[in-house]
């Protein structure tokens, strides 16, 4: 049993870490204390879920999107946000519209971080906190199969439906037999080039399947089209 009290413990352990140099500091704090940070870390994640929500409640949200696995670095979300607004006319004081660029998934990154941000992605998805999604190829085909895409022909008109149907994507199968359209290739739209927002990588735009804001969808993938 340790005896020590509180400060006599972080007082020896300050002493170890003075002894150290800074790589080897952040060394010995990452290899004794990982399992507290990714406590921490999963509660901030929670937290920020949380207030994600909450926030959704109070205001009066007109779509919500999400860039999974874009270029985050240089894709300024309350930018295409307010370019979006005015794009559409404008919006009130109360509405709000929501571009999110910070998860990044892949099925290869088993680090804290790249697990947090995909119970992220899952519980967004499942609370109805997503509407519209563009994300990478690989992933856009994991989640098309897990069958977290809408049928697009039932949220775009007959004309963009036409303007665009060499670049509609086929779904997978559905038990019924049929094949539903569950993405639009977003690669070579100009706003997605121009702000390089996947790094010439292929990236398409799906609508979700427990979509909640569907209204502004086909206006958000027009405005994308801009030249």
């Amino acid at each position: 049993m340790d005896d020590r009290t509180l400060k006599e413990i972080i007082r020896e352990e300050l002493k170890k870490l003075s002894k150290l140099s800074w790589g080897q500091r952040v060394g010995y704090v990452w290899d004794y204390y990982k399992p507290l940070l990714a406590a921490i870390l999963g509660i901030i994640m929670v937290i920020s879920i949380g207030v994600t929500i909450y926030r959704n409640l109070q205001l009066n949200q007109l779509l919500q999107v999400y860039f999974v696995n874009c270029n985050a670095l240089e894709v300024d979300g309350e930018q295409i946000a307010a370019e979006f607004g005015e794009y559409i006319g404008g919006i009130g004081d109360h509405d709000v519209i929501s571009i999110d660029t910070s998860i990044y998934v892949s099925e290869n990154d088993n680090s804290q971080y790249g697990v947090a941000n995909q119970m992220k992605l899952v519980t967004m998805a499942a609370a109805k906190a997503m509407d519209l999604m563009l994300v990478d190829e690989e992933e856009y085909l994991k989640l098309a199969e897990q069958g977290y895409f809408a049928d697009l022909s039932d949220y775009l008109s007959e004309e963009q439906l036409e303007e665009w149907s060499d670049l509609l994507v086929e779904g997978p199968e559905t038990e019924d037999g049929t094949i539903p359209i569950s993405a639009l290739d977003l690669t070579e739209a100009p706003l997605i080039t121009e702000k390089n927002v996947y790094a010439g990588n292929k990236v398409y735009g799906a609508v979700m399947a427990n979509a909640v804001h569907t209204d502004l969808c086909d206006d958000f993938f027009s405005y994308l089209f801009q030249k």
